[in-house]
């Protein structure tokens, strides 16, 4: 729209401009044919007033004598402004433009006198000539614009079209076709990118889901069977009259199940606290030998008394270098899990408890002469409820390694696995020190 407004007031200075020479020269020939008729050849002055006749043919001629001053000025006010003429009779040449009409005025002093030429026309032609730019250029402005419209709208729809077919796939997936993708991931721009980090979002959905549905299937299984065995010893012992000894034993039953399921219950809490971030405000700094020997501690008040040996190969300079970021509670429940796993599947055997320390890792193994892990079931080990095929004559319910493996992670940690049938088990989990976290 600028653009063409600024094409119409150049062609409109040009034209105006144009004229006032046209007008400037038809002045010229004026003061020729009336002043100088009598200095110039015949053939010139014919030339003159033939030139003058078809310049500007409907112009207005004004020729006055300024010797009476008076005369010119009521002459001139009924076709000049009062300015012009002033500057008229003080031996100026003027142009101004009033309406459509266009007016040039010049001051020529002769040998006869001193004259004043005025020449006032309406450029007919040029006002034609910008009345049809300016339509020419309305008419442009309006079909620039339509075009301009459909191709916008067939571009954005060529654009848009792959967005539009992200977003009718997307709304195809739901929670029962998680499995389904999205088709144009392979491309390098934004919609691609886009693309992919959809795919990798309904992958950790899809992931999480399975999961979801895995923990409530095997937690309802595990919660059914103490609840199951509490229920029946229950409705048994109350069919008839016991002797104290039938109600004792039975209440050791239900003690036993009871703490099972107080056990479960609390492993099950603990996993979704271990589901939450850390942030600065439950972040607490923990050295990690620190932990280590309450931890020991804790165990020689159990059954596995003097079956852990603690063993710290490196000291780093600083203390900062044995410090982890995290949650203590959760961090000690970890070790808990591995060192109670390595005691209870190794029997009577000494467990290894290995610290080592550098500026860039903090590394705890936990080494047992233990019954071992089938190498084929090692990777499903941090499933929940998931338990080796060589584990059923040992108490426990599969949570302990999940709920460890999710502090760890949470925890900016790893954990890794070595073991084989017969030959024990090695755990070493590894985090970065506080100086390079």
């Amino acid at each position: 729209m600028w653009s063409f407004a600024f094409i119409y007031y150049l062609s409109y200075q040009y034209t105006q401009d144009e004229f006032f020479l046209r007008l400037q020269e038809k002045a010229e020939f004026t003061t020729q044919k009336y002043f100088e008729a009598d200095e110039l050849n015949r053939t010139i002055y014919e030339e003159i007033i033939e030139k003058n006749t078809k310049s500007i043919p409907e112009a207005l001629e004004i020729v006055l004598n300024t010797s009476n001053r008076r005369l010119v000025f009521d002459s001139l006010q009924k076709t000049l402004p009062k300015t012009y003429i002033s500057k008229l009779l003080s031996g100026k040449n003027i142009r101004f433009k009033q309406g459509d009409k266009q007016s040039v005025g010049i001051y020529y002093p002769d040998n006869q006198g001193k004259f004043i030429v005025v020449i006032t026309a309406v450029d007919t032609f040029g006002i034609h000539k910008l009345h049809n730019l300016l339509n020419n250029l309305l008419e442009i402005f309006f079909i620039s614009i339509l075009v301009i419209y459909f191709i916008g709208v067939f571009y954005s729809q060529k654009m848009l079209s792959p967005l539009s077919h992200i977003i009718k796939n997307v709304n195809k997936i739901k929670a029962t076709n998680l499995e389904l993708r999205l088709n144009g991931s392979n491309s390098k721009d934004e919609l691609g990118e886009l693309t992919r980090m959809l795919n990798q979002m309904l992958e950790r959905l899809e992931h999480s889901f399975t999961m979801q549905k895995n923990f409530i299937h095997n937690a309802s299984h595990e919660l059914k069977n103490p609840l199951t065995a509490i229920i029946g010893e229950t409705e048994v012992t109350l069919s008839k009259t016991r002797t104290p000894e039938q109600y004792i034993v039975t209440l050791n039953k239900i003690a036993t199940e009871s703490e099972r399921l107080n056990t479960l219950t609390r492993n099950l809490l603990n996993i979704a606290q271990a589901d939450f971030e850390i942030t600065e405000v439950n972040s607490e700094q923990t050295r990690i030998d620190e932990l280590l020997w309450e931890i020991k501690e804790y165990f020689d008040k159990t059954d596995y008394k003097n079956r852990i040996v603690f063993h710290i190969t490196t000291l780093p300079d600083s203390s900062k270098s044995i410090i982890v970021s995290g949650i203590s509670n959760l961090l000690k429940t970890a070790f808990i899990n591995i060192i109670d796993n390595a005691c209870k599947f190794s029997d009577d055997e000494i467990v290894d408890v290995i610290l080592t320390v550098n500026n860039a890792n903090i590394c705890v193994t936990v080494i047992d002469k233990g019954i071992g892990i089938p190498e084929s079931e090692i990777t499903n080990l941090f499933q929940p409820f998931f338990r080796a095929s060589n584990t059923f004559h040992y108490k426990g319910s599969g949570v302990g390694l999940s709920l460890t493996e999710k502090i760890i992670k949470l925890h900016g940690g790893t954990i890794d696995i070595d073991s084989a049938p017969g030959k024990g088990t090695k755990v070493a989990v590894t985090f970065s020190t506080v100086l390079n976290s």
